[in-house]
């Protein structure tokens, strides 16, 4: 199992667990604008996070290896919420 400890500058003690994400630089590769949504993807050297918003309030993220593979997820997910907002109405 992979573990890490960081220590919380709060309290000054270990944090058992915790991904410090603070230490890396984190550049905002694209926004993607959808109708209601925005998709955003973001390198933090390590992994690639991608968030997805609806109405400026986030509603899934997820993370993957490459951008490539963000890419994919952000089109797959965006794909099911068209589906689910068309037959809802919305």
């Amino acid at each position: 199992m992979f573990h890490m400890e960081f220590e919380d500058p709060a309290a000054g003690a270990p944090v058992p667990g915790a991904l410090d994400c603070t230490a890396a630089v984190i550049k905002e590769a694209e926004a993607i604008c959808l109708g209601r949504y925005r998709a955003i993807i973001q390198d933090l050297d390590f992994m690639w996070r991608w968030r997805i918003y609806r109405d400026g309030e986030m509603c899934q993220e997820g993370c993957s290896l490459s951008e490539s593979s963000s890419r994919e997820a952000l089109r797959h997910v965006l794909a099911f919420y068209e589906v689910r907002d068309r037959d809802e109405g919305e």
